[in-house]
């Protein structure tokens, strides 16, 4: 059975919401420990992480530019082939 890459994100979501809920359920008076998390904390580890996935992107983005532009251009040195419909037809 194939499954396709949404699908998985989807149900891989899905198991990590119903696994925090049962661990906050579970685990109440444990919790105390990760109280140095707040929604500040999380929102700037997100901007940190976009903007290192970003960098990460544009360094991978400009290496293969520049290794595209280094090598000849193949399409423009190749002979041309004529098509199959015009060299089949004969004008009369």
């Amino acid at each position: 059975m194939n499954n396709c890459k949404n699908c998985l994100i989807i149900r891989y979501f899905i198991i990590a919401v119903l696994v925090m809920i049962l661990a906050a359920l579970l685990f109440t008076d444990k919790m105390k420990y990760l109280s140095f998390i707040n929604p500040e904390k999380i929102s700037y580890l997100v901007i940190m992480l976009g903007i290192l996935i970003f960098l990460f992107k544009l360094f991978s983005y400009l290496k293969k530019k520049s290794t595209f532009t280094n090598k000849s251009n193949k399409v423009r040195n190749m002979a041309g082939k004529p098509s199959k419909s015009m060299s089949s037809k004969k004008v009369n």
